[in-house]
């Protein structure tokens, strides 16, 4: 059954409602058991589901009160695009590209890369 951009969307809109300020674990309900991350901007950027809380943790703890947002998507097959902006307390600003493949309603894997902080 295939899955439309709203509901894709809906996933990724709650994924960055845990990453702003939600649970770190609430995370795990939205990435499959065997999910892979590939953070293409990363020297050590691949992480697993179970990894995946604490890089929100460690994130937060780097970049206390970070607010994500997105700029806007497109999907094709099993994968949704996004553009993604982020700004620190500080006024500075970050810009990237998510795309993730979804396995029905989770997202399976993805790919990001994002800019320095601009300021």
């Amino acid at each position: 059954m295939s899955q439309s951009l709203g509901a894709r969307a809906g996933v990724f809109r709650e994924l960055l409602t845990v990453w702003n300020d939600g649970d770190p674990q609430a995370v795990l309900g939205l990435v499959t058991d065997d999910y892979r991350g590939h953070m293409l901007h990363l020297a050590a950027g691949e992480r697993t589901a179970a990894q995946y809380p604490d890089w929100i943790r460690a994130y937060r703890g780097s970049n206390p009160g970070v607010v994500f947002a997105v700029v806007d998507q497109a999907w094709s097959g099993d994968r949704l695009w996004t553009r993604v902006s982020a700004r620190r307390l500080d006024g500075a600003w970050a810009h990237g590209v998510n795309i993730s493949r979804f396995v029905g309603a989770r997202i399976a894997e993805e790919w990001a890369v994002w800019s320095g902080w601009l300021t």
